[in-house]
Order: C-alpha cells, then sequence, then structure tokens
C-alpha cells in the first residue's frame, strides 16, 4: 500500500475522514483543483494547502513548506483514500468516470502511462462499478483538463460543465430521431450527437443513460438499430474496395447509408492505426513553415542528366524489361539529402495526424490526408528505388547463374532498397549507395542460398532422397554399433562409477539424464563427490578403449 511522504498531508487525510459526508465530498473536489494547480519545482506553505481543501485557516500551523513533487503525490494518494469512505458510484456521479482500461483504448496508451500521469498530478477515485467492484475511476473532466494542461491532446469534446436541462432535452429529441427515422445504432447516434453538441460520445451516451433511468417509459436506447457485427462490417469493407458503393451497400444489408459510411470509415481508420510507420525525426520538421523549407530543399538538387556513358557501361546480357529502368539517372547528393528528408516529413507528418485523429470524430478528409501523406512518402520511396536500381542489378549478376536467377534476384533487391530507404538516415552524412550495399547484399546471400536448396530439391528427386535415406540408415547402425561397444566397456566398471555414468548420461534403466546432486542424494554422497567419480570413470573408460584398439 502506498504510503505518505509527508506527515501533515497524512494527518489531513486522517482528520477529513471524520467529516461529514457531504463536506467530505466537497473536500476531495477542491483537492483535485488544487492538485491540478501544483507545480512539482516549487514549495507551498502547509496553511496555504489546508486553506485550499478544507476552506479553514487554523489560527496555529507549524511554517512548513511542502515540496511540490511530494505534495503532489501525496495529494494523489490524499483523493483516493478519503474518497474511498464515500462509497461513490460510478452511475450516480454527475458525469462519466473513465477506468484505466477505457483510458487505455481512448488514448492508445499503456497501463504504465497511465499510473505515470498518476504520479504527475492526475486525480485518480476510488469508485464502484457496476457489479459491486471497487476500482480506481477518473472523471472524464479531470482527464481532459490534465492532457490538456500538459499538451498531451484531449479526449473529444472541451472542458465544460455538464448539461443543462434544454442541452439534455435537445440530445434526447435528436437521439430518438436518429434511432427512429435513421436507424442509427448506439455507437453511431453517440458520435453524431457528440459533433453537434461539441462533446464526448462517452458524455452523449452518459446523459443518454441517465434520461432512461430516470423515464424508463420515453427511454431512447432500446430504440437504437442493432450494431453491426464485426464479420458483416469486414464483409461490407471488402466489398466497397471491390468496388461497391455506398448505397448498393445500404440496399444490400437493409442499414441506412450513414451506418455503412463509418463502417467503412472504420476499417480504414483501423488499417491506419495498424500501420507502422518509423521516420528520422528532424528539428525542421517542428518549425512552422517546415513544409516551405521542405518543398524548396527539393529544388536545390537535381537528378544527375543521363549520358551516352550509362549505354556504354551497360551489361550486354541486360534484360530488355531492364535497359530502360537502368539508364534512370543517378542522384546527386543534394538530390538524395532533398528526397529522403521529403520522404521523413511525409512519414512525420502522417504519426502526427494519425496521433490527434480521433476515431470517434473523423472524417473522411481526415482520413484522406493520412493516406495522402503515405501516397506522397510512397512515390519518394519508388523514386529513390529507381535511381538505386542499377547498384542492386550490379550486386544481382555476382550471385546469379542465368537469367531466371537474375530476376528473381532483383525482385529480391527491390524488396531490400525499399526497407532500406525505411531505415536510411541522411542526417549521419553517408551516402544511401553505401547503406543499401550492404543491405543488398544481405538479401540476396539469403535469397540464393533457398534459391540453391529449392533447385536440389526439385533436381534431385527421389535418388537423392534415397541416398539421404541410405545414408541416416547407416548413420543409425554405426551409432548401434557405438552402444554396444559402450555398454560392454561399462560392464566392466566398478558398481558406483558404472552407477554415476549410466545416471548422468540416461543409459542402463534410466529414462533421462540425471543431474549430480540428484545422483547424490540417490547414492548418499555430495555433488562434488559424484563429479570425481565420474570424471574417474571415464578416464578409466578411454584407457579402456585405447587398449581395446592397440589389441
Amino acid at each position: 500500500m502506498a504510503k505518505y511522504r509527508l506527515a501533515s498531508l497524512a494527518e489531513l487525510a486522517r482528520q477529513m475522514g471524520f467529516a461529514p459526508q457531504d463536506v467530505r465530498a466537497l473536500q476531495i473536489a477542491r483537492a483535485e483543483e488544487l492538485l491540478h494547480i501544483i507545480d512539482p519545482a516549487r514549495a507551498y506553505p502547509l496553511d496555504f494547502v489546508i486553506h485550499r481543501i478544507t476552506d479553514y485557516r487554523p489560527a496555529e500551523v507549524p511554517p512548513e513548506l511542502l515540496a511540490g513533487l511530494a505534495l503532489q503525490h501525496d495529494l494523489g494518494l490524499l483523493i483516493e483514500q478519503v474518497s474511498a469512505t464515500l462509497n461513490l458510484h460510478a452511475d450516480r456521479l454527475h458525469e462519466p468516470v473513465l477506468t484505466i482500461e477505457d483510458l487505455c483504448a481512448r488514448l492508445g496508451v499503456t497501463v504504465k502511462t497511465i499510473q505515470r500521469w498518476r504520479r504527475r498530478g492526475l486525480p485518480a477515485r476510488s469508485v464502484i462499478f457496476p457489479g459491486g467492484k471497487r476500482r480506481v475511476g477518473f472523471l472524464l473532466s479531470s482527464v481532459e483538463r490534465f492532457l490538456t494542461a500538459r499538451g498531451a491532446g484531449v479526449l473529444p469534446g472541451t472542458v465544460r460543465p455538464a448539461p443543462d436541462a434544454a442541452e439534455t432535452a435537445a440530445m434526447v429529441r435528436n437521439a430518438r430521431r436518429l434511432a427512429v427515422e435513421c436507424g442509427c445504432c448506439v455507437e453511431l447516434m453517440c458520435r453524431r450527437l457528440a459533433r453537434k453538441f461539441g462533446r464526448s460520445a462517452m458524455a452523449v451516451l452518459h446523459v443518454l443513460r441517465q434520461h432512461d433511468e430516470q423515464r424508463p417509459d420515453e427511454a431512447v436506447l432500446p430504440l437504437a438499430a442493432a450494431p453491426v457485427d464485426a464479420e458483416t462490417a469486414a464483409a461490407i469493407t471488402s466489398a466497397y474496395r471491390g468496388g461497391a458503393s455506398v448505397r448498393d451497400l445500404a440496399r444490400r444489408y437493409a442499414r441506412p447509408r450513414s451506418a455503412i459510411y463509418h463502417v467503412i470509415l472504420d476499417g480504414f481508420i483501423r488499417r491506419l492505426a495498424r500501420r507502422r510507420v518509423k521516420f528520422h525525426d528532424d528539428p525542421l520538421f517542428h518549425h512552422d513553415d517546415a513544409a516551405q523549407m521542405v518543398e524548396a530543399l527539393g529544388t536545390c538538387g537535381a537528378l544527375s542528366e543521363p549520358s551516352g556513358r550509362d549505354d556504354d557501361r551497360m551489361p550486354r546480357d541486360m534484360p530488355a524489361c531492364m535497359r530502360e529502368l537502368y539508364r534512370t539517372p543517378l542522384l546527386t547528393g543534394a538530390a538524395e539529402r532533398a528526397l529522403f528528408t521529403k520522404l521523413n516529413y511525409h512519414k512525420f507528418l502522417f504519426v502526427q495526424a494519425r496521433r490527434r485523429l480521433d476515431p470517434e470524430l473523423a472524417r473522411w478528409r481526415e482520413v484522406r490526408a493520412l493516406q495522402k501523406h503515405l501516397g506522397a512518402a510512397a512515390a519518394i520511396r519508388q523514386q529513390i528505388v529507381r535511381a538505386n536500381l542499377r547498384l542492386a542489378a550490379s550486386i544481382a549478376r555476382r550471385h546469379a547463374s542465368g537469367e531466371a536467377e537474375f530476376m528473381d534476384l532483383l525482385g529480391e533487391g527491390v524488396i531490400a532498397l525499399t526497407r532500406a530507404a525505411d531505415g536510411f538516415d541522411i542526417s549521419r552524412g553517408n551516402r544511401f549507395s553505401t547503406y543499401a550495399t550492404w543491405a543488398l547484399m544481405k538479401a540476396y546471400a539469403r535469397a540464393a542460398s533457398r534459391m540453391r536448396v529449392r533447385q536440389a530439391r526439385s533436381e534431385g528427386g527421389e535418388e537423392r532422397l534415397a541416398e539421404m535415406a541410405d545414408a541416416r540408415a547407416a548413420a543409425a547402425g554405426r551409432n548401434a554399433l557405438d552402444r554396444d561397444q559402450v555398454a560392454a566397456l561399462l560392464s566392466r566398471l566398478p558398481v558406483r562409477e558404472r552407477s554415476v555414468l549410466a545416471g548422468h548420461f540416461g543409459l542402463e534403466g534410466f529414462a533421462t539424464p540425471v543431474n549430480y546432486d540428484e545422483l547424490g542424494r540417490m547414492l548418499g554422497i555430495s555433488a562434488g563427490s559424484v563429479r570425481r567419480i565420474e570424471a574417474r570413470a571415464i578416464l578409466r573408460l578411454r584407457q579402456m578403449a585405447a587398449a581395446a584398439r592397440n589389441d
């Protein structure tokens, strides 16, 4: 259990436990307000802390300064422990309460990140959730305020007070229309209302649930359509990517077009969220005019012009389909720096935009912006690969034994160049050809080995399999002969030495080898004695084997 770092805060928490329940609830709220404004680098007087929490300034207070870092830790502990005495129920509070799992899913972070945020001042209360289980909970407004203050992004919706009666009535009225007239499911309904009222979907769902509990005869949520299951959603997304229109899919699955639209949008968002994008950061990317500066780099270095000497250096056995690619001009140093900077900049923009994307409030224009950055990065990567294909071809010729194998290796080279382009760091001052050469050599060595194994299997056929079978049979016969010789030699050893060798190597009735400790317990001696007996027995076996060979 966590302990207080400041004795004065531990005493304050103990005294708060004697206050009436409504006073304790107010003091917890005031403690959360104080926790949000604490600066870990500053020190705070004890009377200031007591007054901010209890609204009472005692006559005699020790002139104690509390370190901000320790105060931040103890305030979080005070809020959690004192709130446990209130028996707060999540479904009875005035705003949504999030669990640690909810925060991880909503923000795409790990449990360790949430725990780190708690140490840095994220207030957490002890709350009883549906089912009667007591867990740590976070008020939605507290999470939004914490993230906003630290620039870590916010949950959907701004920090706003709970909706009043007029806003609640408008939400219920619009929710009823969406459920009855548009056939929306609960999730889609909450998303559309969240966008309309500028709140999070979770806050909207909380309002609708409270309305249904208070007025069960006018309940709204039961009117919503059933959600689209995962199998149907996958089929809809696949059909859309195959060319089907939203109208045709809505007619086929008897769903409103808005529901089909969001199913397809969710599918694209999930694919983009799973996309692994690696980039090398640059201070240039964080300037306000980074786009203009990166674009200006592209005009500083141009591709080298192709010359007739390139045709002279082209290998005579170069396949016709590769001759045009081989004429692709090489990159100058300036052009290479410009292309790799643009490549990493577009990947940087993609990662930043994906972090800001809220799946519940996302629109197609945001998804298209993400796809645009990926498309631009892919085009630049392809340009880099094409400019270095002659390097891949020259190295492939050293490993290939024919035109067919050369083309297979060249395909492996394109894959290796693509991966190398994603991993290359232009800021280190090296040329890409130096980095790519090692990647190509490794890829070709592995590919050539696989090709030769496949060729040997296809050409050898049954004869090679028969040879392998004969070799294995001969080896098995030799092993059987060796085992017989070992058994004959073991029979000539003293009983204790024979038992030690048989037990340690799994011979003569021992199904598995036994370690020295177990052998020592079986023989009533120490493990060191077992080792010495084994060494003496092995030496005796070697002497007997040498004598047998001489005879």
